[in-house]
C-alpha cells in the first residue's frame, strides 16, 4: 500500500528567463492546489541566463507563488538530492528534462526514479530534433555536438516526462491555450499605461547570433518605423532582455525592462509588431494584443525551418507575416484582435 507523502520537495532545473519562472509558477501553483502537505523549491543555478539577462534570487522570490506551505531555497545542499522518508521528489524542468539532475536523483534515491515535470521554455518547446539542432547551432555549436545534444534532449523528452504542463495544447486538431498557464502570464502583468499612439516592436538578438548584420537589421528597424509613420503612429523598440540596449541608440524605446508578454504597455498598446517569437504569440494568445508579423530576407531560413507544430501554433493566433514593404498595408488594413484565454 503507498504512504501518502507528508511532503513534496521540487527540483527546479533550466531556468534562464523570467518567463521561465512564470511557466513554473504555473505548474506550482496547480500543485499547492492539489496537495495539502508542505512543497519545498529547489532552484538549481540561480543566475544562469542567455545574453545580458541574468535570473536573480529575487527575482526567484517575486516569481514563485507566495503561499504559507511553500518554501524556496536557492542554496543547494546534498540533502536537497537524497531519498528522504515521506518526501515526494519532483524533477521541475524547462524545456526538456534536465538529464544531471534526473541522474542524480536517481543515483541518490538507489533507482528510484523521481515524477518528472517539464514546462514550455517558448516555442522552441514545440520543436523537434531538427529544429533543436538547428537552433543550437545559431547558439554556437560546432561538429557534431549540436544534433548530438539534440538528440539527447528529444529522448529525455520522450523517455523520462511524465507531465507536460504547457501553455498550448492541440485538442482535435485545433491549438488552444491552457487557462491555467495563461491565468500566471495575467497575474504578473505589470507596468505602466501603453502609448496609444505608437506601435511596439519586439526586437530579437539578430546580429548576436549571425542571423543578420547589426547595420541590416537597424536599415531593418527604420523601414518599419517609417511605415508607422505612414500609417500615423509612431514605434517604440522593445529590446529583448538578452540584448545591449545601446544598440538602439537613435530609436525610441519602450520603458522597462521585464519580458515583454509580463509588460502592461506591451500588451495593451494599439499593435505589437514583431517577427516569429514566443513574446509576439504570448502576447496575443495571452493577452489579446493585436499582433503584426513583419519578416525580412535574412529571416525567411529561420521560416521555413519550423517544425510543423511550431509553424500551426503561431498560424493559430497570429496573422500571416508581410515584408516591410506591406507593412503599412497591414496596419491600415487592420485585424480583429484575437481573443484571449478565459481567466481561470
Amino acid at each position: 500500500m503507498a504512504v501518502s507523502p507528508t511532503r513534496v520537495r521540487v527540483i527546479l532545473s533550466g531556468v534562464r528567463s523570467v518567463t521561465h519562472l512564470v511557466y513554473a509558477a504555473s505548474w506550482l501553483r496547480h500543485l499547492l492546489a492539489e496537495t495539502t502537505v508542505p512543497v519545498e523549491v529547489v532552484v538549481l543555478d540561480v543566475g544562469a541566463g542567455f545574453g545580458r539577462a541574468r535570473v536573480d534570487e529575487r527575482q526567484v522570490r517575486d516569481y514563485l507563488p507566495e503561499d504559507p506551505r511553500l518554501t524556496v531555497t536557492t542554496e543547494v545542499r546534498r540533502e536537497h538530492w537524497e531519498a528522504t522518508p515521506g518526501v515526494a521528489r519532483v524533477l521541475l524542468s524547462i524545456g526538456a528534462p534536465g538529464t544531471r539532475a534526473w541522474g542524480r536523483l536517481v543515483v541518490t534515491g538507489r533507482g528510484r526514479r523521481p515524477r518528472v515535470v517539464v514546462v514550455d521554455e517558448g516555442i522552441g518547446s514545440f520543436g523537434d530534433r531538427r529544429t533543436r539542432r538547428d537552433a543550437y547551432r545559431r547558439q554556437g555549436g560546432r561538429g557534431p555536438w549540436p544534433a548530438v545534444r539534440a538528440g539527447v534532449v528529444t529522448a529525455a523528452h520522450r523517455l523520462l516526462t511524465d507531465v507536460h504542463w504547457s501553455l498550448y495544447e492541440r485538442v482535435d486538431g485545433r491549438w488552444e491555450v491552457v487557462a491555467d498557464v495563461a491565468a500566471e502570464f495575467r497575474r504578473r502583468l505589470s507596468g505602466v499605461a501603453a502609448d496609444p499612439g505608437s506601435a511596439v516592436y519586439l526586437t530579437q538578438p539578430w546580429p548576436d547570433i549571425g542571423v543578420m548584420s547589426e547595420p541590416a537589421y537597424l536599415a531593418h528597424l527604420a523601414a518599419v518605423r517609417d511605415a508607422c509613420a505612414a500609417h500615423g503612429v509612431g514605434l517604440l523598440l522593445r529590446p529583448h532582455p538578452s540584448e545591449d540596449r545601446s544598440r538602439y541608440a537613435g530609436f525610441a524605446l519602450s520603458e522597462g525592462t521585464v519580458p515583454a508578454e509580463l509588460a502592461r504597455e506591451v500588451a495593451e498598446a494599439p499593435v505589437v509588431i514583431g517577427s516569429n517569437s514566443t513574446a509576439l504569440l504570448n502576447l496575443a494568445a495571452v493577452h489579446g494584443a493585436r499582433a503584426v508579423r513583419v519578416t525580412a530576407p535574412e529571416l525567411e531560413p529561420l521560416e521555413a525551418e519550423l517544425s510543423e507544430r511550431q509553424s500551426t501554433l503561431l498560424d493559430a493566433f497570429l496573422p500571416a507575416s508581410v515584408p516591410v514593404a506591406g507593412l503599412r498595408a497591414a496596419l491600415d488594413r487592420g485585424h480583429p484582435r484575437p481573443r484571449p484565454a478565459d481567466p481561470a
